[in-house]
């Protein structure tokens, strides 16, 4: 008999193991994920005695309950979210189509993607001086701001989620005579339409932190400005109120678009 042999046989005859993989109970996820922000709300309950310059958490929830009730949130919370719905749409509309384009055709990947690569690297916010000085500080310069820092993400994941659908999907599309607007809609956009939402989310996530530091460097209206002006003054419960708020406002955003994904996948 072979050493390879007497390898096999002996990997027959060693005792399997018939262990069933531990199962996770249903309980367990949703606890865990509780338990993050519980233990980021003690951190922050422990810090609160050994420094000023954090307030209570319940002094800061208390500020963020007032600012509802008394209505002087609200304005900032309206001109922040208008930036942002309007830049984020504005950018994703311009992005989509061109990222299929790049992504369809290797000539124009290879033209614009170092490019695009390129430009990315480029902090967005010295832009911001340039959109002030053509739009004027108001919802314009802010939203544009926005678009641009979303436009990067969505137009490079789509290119790349395009690139990667299916050669046999799309050699089944044309064998099928199927017209270029019938395959991306019924091959390469369901196909690719997962790692489009990635982009997407994170396209979100930049938008976002681009209209913060926008309404902090200049703006006449927003969250971002509150918490300047909140900082400005030392009111350190509200600074935090509205900062609070902020990574609120963020993650509600984020989850929405990350459930949007979890469907998509699933179709």
């Amino acid at each position: 008999m072979t050493t390879t042999e007497t390898a096999v046989a002996a990997a027959d005859t060693a005792p399997r193991d018939t262990r069933q993989p531990r199962r996770r109970r249903p309980w367990q996820l949703p606890a865990a994920r509780l338990a993050v922000p519980l233990l980021a709300l003690l951190a922050w309950q422990l810090i609160d005695p050994v420094t000023d310059l954090v307030p209570a958490p319940a002094d800061t929830i208390r500020e963020l309950y007032s600012g509802f009730v008394d209505g002087w949130i609200y304005e900032g919370l309206r001109a922040t979210a208008s930036a942002v719905g309007t830049g984020f749409v504005l950018g994703t509309v311009v992005a989509f189509p061109l990222g299929y384009l790049m992504g369809s055709s290797k000539t124009l990947t290879a033209i614009f993607e170092p490019l695009v690569a390129g430009t990315f690297a480029v902090p967005r916010v010295i832009l911001y001086p340039i959109l002030l000085a053509v739009f004027g500080v108001g919802l314009e310069a802010e939203s544009a701001m926005v678009a641009i820092s979303a436009f990067f993400p969505i137009l490079m994941s789509t290119a790349a989620a395009v690139r990667n659908v299916s050669p046999s999907l799309l050699k089944l599309g044309r064998s099928l005579s199927a017209r270029p607007l019938q395959i991306a809609r019924k091959i390469v956009i369901p196909d690719a339409a997962p790692s489009i939402m990635v982009g997407i989310r994170i396209g979100f996530s930049i938008a976002f932190i681009a209209a913060i530091i926008a309404e902090l460097f200049a703006a006449k209206d927003g969250l971002g400005l509150l918490i300047s002006q909140s900082y400005a003054v030392l009111d350190l419960p509200r600074m935090y109120a509205v900062v609070l708020l902020v990574m609120l406002a963020a993650f509600a955003g984020n989850l929405l678009l990350w459930w949007a994904e979890r469907r998509l996948r699933k179709a």
